[in-house]
Parts: structure tokens; C-alpha cells; sequence
């Protein structure tokens, strides 16, 4: 990151904008032809690069004014509109060629599109059940085959084209394809994004129905190839695996959020069946999961169909006859249908099979079979370090720093040493927790899956920190993975000796509110830079406390007597009763009214059940006397809001 800190950007001439009614800000790019999607804080962060600070210096100006700010996300916002050419350095714009675009004269609007594709779907659809299909032999028969499949796919890419063009937006990258095994008439719709939720529906939508009419056709022509063609396109465009028009049209239909990558899929193959297990945990996106997944469970029961009918019986009678000894060499040809029949047949049947073997494992696993019994039985070497040594250690750590030197050495005694080879999984989310970990040496990342089961890293770990300590104490099953980055050390204490030495020696929640609250003070920028001793220190003095919804944590023009540190959930600043600010976890309230000694200048109320880490006065003006750059920050910050409510 050093190379981009100190470089200088400014947003490109080149970009146009749509905002939604929900507030996301959609943005082209509209020589590259690249989009992004923003939330309103990322719109007033990217605004901010004018060419003139550097990329340190805004972020740090936004880590003064908004605590919450993740230093990870400010960076990938950047990269990402970096790469896409929304940032650029200097005056100049980079020279790229802009990619051809085209208005066409024949275009509808979303009622005639949706009107048009129902009626294409439902008479398409009609065709292929009512007609038996053949498998065609000679190669005249497969070349007409091709060939309607090659319009089939064109005309989808041409009226998708208009549907497009007739919502305002560009048709771009129109050329040939060889993608999908034949070569084909395609045009680039991704501009349908800019459109917003509808239009993005339409073009995919008619794109997906167009195929349908080559089935109709060849009913009406009564041609074998055409309707088997027909059949191919249909299965081909209405897949729900890749970007396909059909997953378009789910995920553009009932997404909630532009920022889910089109990722059911990943769902669908590891957390469909293990969901059915906690139906009452509700996803945000679960309606698109869930209709995806039914989606492609009929789509692969239409697959196995038409494997199904395509090799029936006669098929097969055709085989044994080609088989016969009188006719050698003559069952090649069979033999590769044979093969065919099997494995299109096969195929979704094998698929459902390892969707439901794979999530019951997932299941199974987080009882049964753990990371950590396979870290205990798989121990990758190295040597013990001394009693000495880890008692040495152990001393210099927040957490076990405050017991006694008995108790101290009881835990020494009682620890194992493990050491795991990069990429080494110590523990998975979902698992039922059996050991706390302490790192040694080397460098651990913490992952936690979103929404589709894809793993993402959170934090990363190095010596002295301790994780694995929640699921212990809440008997709860693992919140989050963690996995080696690099050969890693690892002392470990079952859960067993955690409850006879540690939790009788200093109880449970003292454990857990040192650990939670040190490692969230820690990751906040106001902290950062505190030594572990210190830190553990001041967690000691913050106390947790909780808010329904609608619940007000500070009032305006009443005395305020604490300092609060949001932990969790969503607070809302309103002056006057008009709203000013959301607090989010890292933010923090309370501070002008403590340092001015006045009563509170806004209402501070929270948006949905949250937590706050809570110091009271005094507590909170030892904090800002004896570390100067945090009470700096404070101060600062205290300002700017003051500045910004008398100027609103």
C-alpha cells in the first residue's frame, strides 16, 4: 500500500452517474466501460479525491471524523475504482479506446418486453413438452442443428439488444462468439446495470425467452433438428450456473443488495442443506438463495428429462442391436451415445447427490469432526518451548498477565503446543469449540463466511493474541474460522483446564469482557497504537451496555455523564429531531458534552437493538489527559461536529 499512499488521485472526467431511490449511487465509467455501485458513505469518500491530498491524507481525515471507518474497505474502494478507471492521476485521462456503442432504431420499453418474453416463454415452452424429441444421426441433420442454434442465440443477443437500447442505454461489443461451442451473433448489455433493477430484469429476461421461439418454430415446421436445437439453447440460456440470463434475471429480481456478488451458487453447494438445519436463522438475502436454489433443482429435473427422452428405450434396443457379433465395429457410434445417455442422465441426479452428501457432512463435521480434533491428531512437528519459556510468555500477554504467578503457572502446565503448516485450518465456523488458542509465533487470519458461504478474511493475528475464548464461554458453536497465514506456534488449553484453571481463577466474565473488549479497542484507530498492558487496563474500566430499538442512550440539552464507544448495532444523531449521522460499531458520542462540560447538543438514539462500550467521566478524562494522541483525535473530532451543527 506504501506506493498508493503517497499518490495523488482525482475522480475521471468520464463517468456518469444514476442515483436510486434507495440511495445507491450506480456509476459508468464511460470510456472504459466499467460500473461501480456505492453506498451514500462511499460516495462522500470517493468525492474526496480531487488530485490535490494524497491517499494517506484523506484517509486520514476520514479516520478523524468517522471512527468507523475500516481502513480494509477504504482500500479496496480505491483499488477497485483505480482498476476500473474512476480514479486518475494527474491532468490527463489515460489513453484508452473507448469501446463502440450504438443506439438502435428498433427498441421497446419494460411493458412490451416482459409482455413480449412471457408470451415467447409460455408458447415455447408449450412446444417442447408436446413434441417428442429425436436424436438426429446424420451429420446434414446435425449441421441444420447448428445452425438453428446459431440463430437461436443470436436473435436472443440482438432482441436483448433492443430491449436494452429502448431503456435509454447503449448496445456495445457487438461481434462473434465461439464461447459456447458454436460461433454466434453478441452483443454486450451490461450497461443494463445503469438502468437500475427493472431494466436489468428485461434485457435478461427477453435474452432467456428468445430461444423458446426457435422451439416454437420448429413445431410449426415440423422439424426434428430444429426442436432439439431448441431444447439445447433453452437449457444453455436458462442454466443457473455462470452468467447466464436466467441467473440475471434471479439475481436482478430479488437481490437486496448491489453488493452481493452473484455467488447462490456457492450457496447452493455448501450451505443450502445445513440452512434447512437453522430454519429460524434468517439471511438477508435469503430470498434470492432460496429461489435460485429451487430454480436449479428444476432445472436439473428439465435436464434430466430431456437426457431422458433424447436416449429412450428404442435407443437403447439400437445398441444391443449394433453389438452383434455380425457386425464388427459398428458399435462405436452407439457406444458414444451410450456414454452420453449416461452421463446427461446421470449428471443431475450425481450432482443433487453431492449438494446433499456435501451439506450433511457440513453438519456432521461441526459436531463430529472438527478442525481442532484433526489439529490434535495431525500435529506437524516442532519442538516444545521450555516451561520457563512459555511462562516467560504468557506474562507479557493481556490476558494472562492479570493472574497470580500459581494460577500462571497452572496454565503453563496445562497448555499444549501445536504447530500448523500454512493454510493449516485451526478451527471452522459453525464447530462446536473445544480449545482456547494462544499464538506463539507466526500469523493466523480470521475468516467468517458471508451470506453464500464464501469465506472472508476479517482480521489477522499475530504473537501474544488469543482467539477461540467466545465459543468457551457462551457455549456457542465457533463464530468465525481461523486458519495459519505462515508456519505458526500455538499453545492450547481444552476446554476442560480453561474452566478448572481460568475461569475459577479469575470467572467467566472478566475472561470475556478483557478479551472482547481489548481486541475491540485494539482494532479501533483511536487505540491502535496502545501497548497490550494499557489497553487491558482501560477495557477493565468500560462496562457493556445494551438498547433496544428506540431507545435513547443520550439526550438533547440533558446532562451526559458518560463516554460511549458503539460495539454493535446502528445510533442515530438527531438534532432538533432531524437526523444528523448513523453511528455505526467504532463510532463514538458523548465527548463534546463531557470536555465542554454542557449538556448534550444532539439526541443519540439507537436504530435497532446495539451495545455500547460505556467509560464513565472520569474514567473518560484520565483516557484523553494521559494519551495524547487519542485525546487529540477525541478533540478533534469533537470539533469538527461542533463546527458542522452550528453551521447546519
Amino acid at each position: 500500500m506504501s506506493s498508493i499512499n503517497e499518490r495523488r488521485f482525482r475522480l475521471s472526467h468520464n463517468i456518469e452517474r444514476n442515483l436510486l431511490p434507495d440511495g445507491t449511487l450506480l456509476m459508468k465509467q464511460t470510456v472504459r466501460g466499467e460500473y461501480l455501485a456505492l453506498r451514500p458513505d462511499q460516495q462522500v469518500l470517493l468525492d474526496t479525491f480531487s488530485g490535490i491530498p494524497t491517499v494517506q491524507e484523506i484517509l486520514q481525515v476520514q479516520l478523524l471524523q468517522k471512527g468507523h471507518l475500516k481502513i480494509r474497505g477504504f482500500y479496496d474502494l480505491v483499488i477497485n475504482a483505480l482498476d476500473k478507471g474512476f480514479l486518475a492521476e494527474g491532468d490527463t485521462e489515460p489513453a484508452t479506446t473507448p469501446t463502440p456503442s450504438y443506439r438502435w432504431r428498433v427498441r421497446w420499453g419494460a411493458t412490451s418486453a416482459i409482455g413480449l418474453s412471457v408470451a415467447m416463454i409460455l408458447a415455447g415452452t408449450s412446444a417442447l413438452w408436446a413434441m417428442p424429441i429425436t436424436l438426429v444421426h446424420s451429420w446434414t441433420d446435425w449441421l441444420e442443428v447448428i445452425l438453428f442454434m446459431m440463430l437461436a442465440l443470436s436473435l436472443s443477443n440482438a432482441l436483448a439488444g433492443c430491449v436494452l437500447s429502448g431503456f435509454g442505454r447503449l448496445v456495445s461489443g457487438v461481434r462473434v462468439r465461439f464461447d459456447r461451442g458454436i460461433p454466434f451473433f453478441a452483443v454486450n448489455t451490461s450497461d443494463a446495470f445503469m438502468g437500475g433493477r427493472l431494466c436489468e430484469i428485461c434485457v435478461a429476461l427477453q435474452a432467456l425467452a428468445t430461444p423458446f421461439v426457435v422451439a416454437l418454430g420448429a413445431m410449426v415446421w415440423d422439424s426434428p433438428s430444429g426442436l432439439l436445437a431448441g431444447w439445447i439453447t433453452v437449457l444453455m440460456v436458462g442454466s443457473p450456473f455462470g452468467n447466464t440470463p436466467a441467473h440475471r434475471v434471479l439475481h436482478a429480481w430479488c437481490r437486496k443488495d448491489y453488493q452481493l456478488p452473484r455467488c447462490a451458487e456457492k450457496f447452493m453447494r455448501s450451505r443450502m442443506v445445513s440452512q434447512l438445519f437453522k430454519w429460524n436463522e434468517s439471511l438477508r438475502e435469503e430470498t434470492y438463495f432460496l429461489v435460485y436454489s429451487t430454480y436449479a433443482i428444476l432445472w436439473l429435473g428439465a435436464a434430466f428429462r430431456f437426457a431422458s427422452q433424447l436416449f429412450d428405450l428404442q435407443q437403447m434396443h439400437m445398441i444391443q442391436d449394433w453389438l452383434r457379433p455380425d457386425k464388427p465395429g459398428a458399435f462405436w457410434g452407439p457406444l458414444a451415445e451410450f456414454i452420453a445417455f449416461v452421463l446427461l442422465v446421470g449428471a443431475p441426479v450425481i450432482y443433487l447427490g453431492l449438494v446433499l452428501i456435501r451439506g450433511l457432512h457440513r453438519v456432521a463435521a461441526a459436531r463430529w469432526f472438527t478442525a481442532e480434533n484433526s489439529l490434535d491428531r495431525k500435529q506437524a512437528g516442532g519442538t516444545r518451548p521450555s516451561e520457563a519459556d512459555i511462562l516467560k510468555f504468557l506474562q507479557n500477554t493481556p490476558l494472562f498477565s492479570q493472574l497470580l504467578a500459581a494460577n500462571l503457572n497452572q496454565v503453563a502446565n496445562a497448555m499444549n503446543y501445536v504447530r500448523v503448516h500454512p493454510g493449516g485450518w485451526i478451527i471452522r465456523e459453525n464447530e462446536l469449540g473445544e480449545s482456547l488458542f494462544v499464538i506463539l509465533a507466526g500469523k493466523v487470519e480470521v475468516l467468517k463466511e458471508n451470506e453464500a458461504g464464501e469465506p472472508r478474511c476479517v482480521a489477522t493475528l499475530g504473537c501474544g493474541d488469543v482467539f477461540g475464548e467466545i465459543a468457551l464461554l457462551d457455549h456457542v458453536p465457533r463464530t468465525a474460522s481461523s486458519r495459519a497465514v505462515e508456519t505458526t506456534e500455538l499453545l492450547t488449553l481444552s476446554k476442560a483446564d480453561f474452566e478448572r484453571v481460568l475461569v475459577s481463577a479469575l470467572g467467566a466474565a472478566p475472561i470475556k469482557s478483557a478479551i472482547q473488549v481489548s481486541a475491540f479497542l485494539k482494532r479501533n484507530p483511536l487505540f491502535a497504537d496502545w501497548h497490550p498492558q494499557p489497553l487491558i487496563k482501560l477495557s477493565n474500566e468500560f462496562s457493556f451496555a445494551e438498547y433496544k430499538s428506540g431507545e435513547v442512550v443520550i439526550r438533547e440539552n440533558q446532562p451526559n455523564d458518560s463516554f460511549f464507544l458503539v460495539y454493535e448495532g446502528e445510533f442515530h444523531v438527531r438534532k432538533s429531531g432531524e437526523s444528523r449521522a448513523i453511528l455505526r460499531a467504532g463510532d463514538f458520542c458523548g465527548e463534546m458534552s463531557l470536555l465542554r462540560d454542557t449538556p448534550a447538543t444532539a439526541d443519540v438514539v439507537a436504530a435497532r437493538t446495539g451495545r455500547c462500550l460505556k467509560l464513565s467521566k472520569a474514567s473518560f478524562m484520565r483516557l484523553v489527559s494521559q494519551d495524547f494522541l487519542t485525546g487529540l483525535v477525541i478533540e478533534t473530532t469533537a470539533e469538527t461536529r461542533m463546527r458542522e451543527r452550528h453551521a447546519a
